[in-house]
């Protein structure tokens, strides 16, 4: 895919900073169940039409068949829900550490770190590309 124009990075990390805002960890479960779920359907069902149908994506490939294409797509969508998972409990962790430490707007915290991270990494990434 290649990296970002240091524009589309920018645009990314702020996107990225104001989802990380939002307080998923505190969000009812069958909120945070529903986002779990729903990462791991679009995840699976992302991997199975670019196996299955890999001309709807763009990809110049014979189409895998629909039995492995369905096996790949679950263990994927299962491994994304899992991350997703784990990113609910590490939001709420993070933000209640903070919390403990006296920091007045967690949440804010987050995003401009969330924002940061994003830029320097794409940024890293940008520099470190080399042509395929």
């Amino acid at each position: 895919m290649g990296a970002h124009s240091p524009r589309q990075s920018l645009v990314v990390a702020l996107a990225t900073g104001v989802v990380s805002v939002v307080p998923i960890g505190r969000a009812p479960r069958r909120v945070r169940a529903a986002v779990v779920a729903g990462t791991g359907l679009v995840a699976g069902g992302a991997m199975f039409t670019a196996l299955n149908r890999p001309h709807v994506v763009g990809f110049e490939q014979q189409p895998t068949p629909a039995r492995p294409a369905a096996a790949i797509g679950a263990v994927v969508g299962a491994a994304a829900a899992g991350a997703m998972a784990v990113g609910v409990v590490l939001d709420r962790e993070a933000e209640q550490f903070l919390v403990r430490r006296g920091v007045r707007r967690p949440r804010l915290v987050l995003g401009v770190a969330g924002a940061a991270l994003s830029y320097v990494f794409d940024a890293l990434e940008r520099r470190f590309d080399t042509a395929d």
